[in-house]
């Protein structure tokens, strides 16, 4: 292993091919039809959790993979031990060791410490990768609930887009929220609701306003009104104060309270714009991308794309998440693949009207998404949805749906 030319991923692949082919070479000296865990098992007379790692190493296709099953020291000693009262030839014991001789080279190489061998080698996994995710991102979520002092089951954002009474525009419905948020400190003020309507380089080139969508919430174009969707939200709602956060931009705060179920709130606000966006592709602005900003920890993430039949026909939507560790991605450059986040979820299609719009963990979703099509004056049956569920999301990060806009027609 060469430390000044070599690539981890190169170092790394050679040696995890060294280990799984010197294990092989030990299962495959054993007597009997040696094929499954507990085969090995037997034929060792070795702990059945140690036998189905040593296969898993043996019989994975993904080296990356593979390298999460890899015994350590005492592991291998063990299996050795026992292999060598099989009779299991000297050179192929001696193989392993020097497998594991290079991985413990490639640890003092690349990474300075196994815990984070481990960890890069996870990141070029193929197989098991939602697993492995999975694994993280709870783990995660509980040491930032812990950092930041809040929580919630679960966060939501749901867009529903028609067409504008302007042939070139559409109207759009923002409803989004929080599930069971909750305080693990006091003294914990969070930010539930900011929104800006921008085209593609961030510019702002349409006077659009917001409107309230629950009339219980104030008047329509009070812009001092906090849009909650009171019949879905918690009683009484969370007290909030407004902040000023920039030309045109107000975000409410959820003050400080109770900590722990006793401070339990759910939280639901909803909101119209109408001509909000062009429904054609224009130079500056050739894509839809709706956001749901992943701030919080949160067992899970629900993103929905409800839009009606007639504004982009069959054009599905892609899913791409973007680390906002710098600070909020500007919309389109939410484009530098740089900033990509990986992920194994994708946007489903759950088909068309309200009966598939049914989403576990949040309560009452259903009427919730029936009552802002009504306030909208919309019907329901004419909207297809698409869907990202996420469970653990990374923060910070931007959660997106793209779907490119169509053509004029006649263009």
């Amino acid at each position: 292993m060469s430390q000044t030319t070599a690539s981890f991923e190169q170092d790394a692949t050679e040696v995890l091919a060294r280990c799984r082919a010197a294990l092989a070479e030990i299962v495959a000296a054993l007597p009997g039809d040696v094929q499954r865990s507990q085969d090995l098992a037997r034929a060792l007379g070795v702990d059945k959790k140690l036998a189905w790692r040593v296969m898993n190493v043996v019989q994975s296709t993904d080296l990356f993979e593979a390298a999460q099953h890899l015994p350590g020291r005492s592991g291998v000693r063990i299996v050795l031990d026992a292999a060598r009262s099989r009779n299991v030839p000297g050179t192929a014991l001696n193989a392993v060791v020097e497998a594991l001789d290079g991985y413990e080279r490639l640890v003092e190489v690349h990474a300075g410490d196994k815990a984070s061998l481990e960890l890069m080698l996870s990141t070029h996994a193929r197989q098991g990768r939602e697993r492995i995710d999975l694994e993280h991102r709870r783990a995660a979520f509980r040491a930032n609930s812990y950092l930041w002092g809040i929580q919630a089951k679960a966060i939501f954002r749901s867009y529903i887009l028609h067409p504008s009474t302007d042939a070139d525009l559409f109207d759009f419905v923002s409803v989004r929220g929080f599930v069971d948020l909750r305080r693990i400190r006091a003294h914990t003020p969070w930010v539930i609701h900011k929104t800006k309507v921008v085209d593609d380089d961030g510019r702002q080139r349409r006077n659009v306003s917001a409107q309230l969508l629950d009339p219980a919430a104030g008047e329509p174009d009070d812009p001092m009104a906090v849009p909650w969707l009171t019949q879905f939200c918690s009683k009484p709602p969370p007290p909030v104060r407004r902040v000023a956060a920039g030309p045109g931009d107000v975000h409410y705060e959820i003050m400080s309270g109770s900590v722990g179920n006793t401070g339990l709130s759910t939280c639901v606000l909803g909101s119209i714009v109408r001509a909000a966006a062009p429904r054609y592709c224009e130079p500056q602005n050739d894509c839809v991308e709706l956001v749901i900003r992943a701030n919080l920890p949160a067992e899970r993430l629900v993103l929905d794309q409800i839009v009606h039949r007639d504004l982009f026909g069959d054009l599905p939507p892609t899913l791409t998440v973007y680390s906002e560790l710098t600070g909020e991605t500007p919309p389109h450059a939410m484009a530098d693949a740089r900033q990509e986040v990986p992920v194994s979820e994708t946007a489903t299609y759950l088909g068309r009207g309200p009966a598939v719009m049914h989403a576990p963990g949040i309560p009452r979703y259903t009427a919730m998404m029936e009552f802002a099509l009504q306030r909208a004056g919309w019907d329901p049956a004419q909207f297809l949805v698409h869907r990202v569920e996420m469970p653990y999301p990374p923060i910070p990060s931007a959660v997106v749906l793209n779907t490119p806009l169509p053509e004029r027609p006649g263009k």
